[in-house]
């Protein structure tokens, strides 16, 4: 499936340079609701499901993208105000677990998770990984859970590789960003042949990011 990660110029440039992407920690995801989308009136649940989250922290991450790259929203937040980039990547299906929108907190899965099985309790996480409010529905996201397994000592991160299973399709240059698609073209040089390299300019008639004339696709 092609999905798409928005990202600082630096930032894209530095992965594309090193081949790899960084795994987003469950603690430092912008979204303070994350594995709380559960009905926490009750203190002592409310006191379980942080503990909870804060040991789920330590072991796993995620691997965040959009379905798309043409939403002028996710330029704002995600890339810079449109002066970054978007790395478009090929991922397994098999991979992903895409995001369920709710307009309401899930009352009805905090016994199962305190009195469930193993397998109902892990059931029920993993929902809670993948539910988020209604009004990030506009970043179309999808996720793929990653072990924390290897901290990267310059940078105090955790990064997933490129490969089979993260492979990369696309490189699109925000409608700001301060050069060209040659100079990125330099940065990869050859390790990345048959990627398509586009640069994106805002949309005349429609309140979009679009695709401009002369994309270039590596040799």
């Amino acid at each position: 499936m092609r999905l798409y990660q928005f990202l600082k110029a630096a930032d894209a440039i530095d992965d594309l340079q090193r081949r790899r992407m960084k795994i987003s920690r469950l603690s430092d995801l912008n979204d303070p609701f994350e594995l709380l989308a559960a009905d926490l009136r009750n203190k002592k649940v409310r006191q379980a499901f942080e503990a909870t989250r804060a040991d789920l922290s330590q072991k796993f991450g995620v691997l965040c993208f959009s379905q798309g790259w043409h939403n002028p929203l996710m330029w704002s937040h995600y890339a810079d105000r449109h002066r970054g980039i978007c790395l478009g990547f090929e991922v397994p299906t098999e991979k992903l677990t895409p995001i369920n929108y709710e307009t309401r907190r899930l009352p009805e899965i905090v016994q199962k998770l305190l009195m469930g099985s193993r397998e109902e309790q892990e059931s029920i996480m993993l929902r809670l990984l993948t539910t988020k409010y209604r009004d990030w529905k506009y970043e179309d996201e999808v996720r793929v859970v990653a072990a924390l397994n290897m901290v990267d000592t310059e940078t105090g991160y955790y990064f997933a590789d490129f490969g089979d299973d993260l492979r990369l399709k696309a490189i699109v240059l925000g409608p700001r960003f301060e050069g060209g698609v040659r100079d990125i073209v330099d940065v990869c040089g050859r390790s990345y042949s048959g990627v398509r390299v586009v640069k994106a300019r805002l949309a005349f008639r429609k309140f979009s990011v679009v695709e401009t004339r002369g994309s270039v696709v590596i040799a």
